[in-house]
């Protein structure tokens, strides 16, 4: 008997129903499936936190939905203060460019004599947001933890 073959994807089903018995009916569901819905079940099994859908979220805007990709991270932004304030680096990331253009002139115009300001408003912007217990980005998303 030739294998049934998904219509969709044209991957052979695999038909274990002759050598083995089966008792549930709910094994046998997961045994007719392709190998893409096998993993796709595999990967919903195994990760039930991760989130793709978007959740509605209080915003600076009003509530609004926020899709998991959307929020920026505390850690990332502080670390990128800490290693690339004097260029603006977390005001780039969080979105706050008109900010990140001024402490990256700042630091360019002056040959980098004045980095070191820039570095040090950095440094203390990035801690006052870190500390925040509600700091937000641009958008008015909330930064995750």
């Amino acid at each position: 008997m030739p294998p049934t073959v998904d219509p969709t994807s044209g991957v052979p089903i695999m038909d274990h129903s002759n050598q083995i018995p089966h008792a549930n009916p709910m094994t046998q569901s997961v045994q007719n499936q392709t190998p893409q819905q096998m993993h796709q079940n595999s990967l919903q099994n195994m990760m039930p936190s991760h989130q793709t859908q978007p959740q509605m979220m209080n915003t600076a805007y009003g509530a609004q939905m926020v899709y998991p990709h959307m929020q920026k991270s505390k850690l990332v932004m502080l670390m990128l203060a800490i290693f690339l304030g004097w260029a603006g680096g977390h005001n780039f990331y969080l979105g706050f460019t008109n900010k990140a253009i001024a402490q990256l002139l700042i630091s360019i115009l002056s040959f980098g004599l004045l980095a070191p300001i820039s570095s040090i408003w950095a440094l203390i912007e990035g801690v006052t947001l870190f500390s925040n217990n509600y700091p937000m980005d641009a958008n008015g998303i909330p930064l995750k933890d």
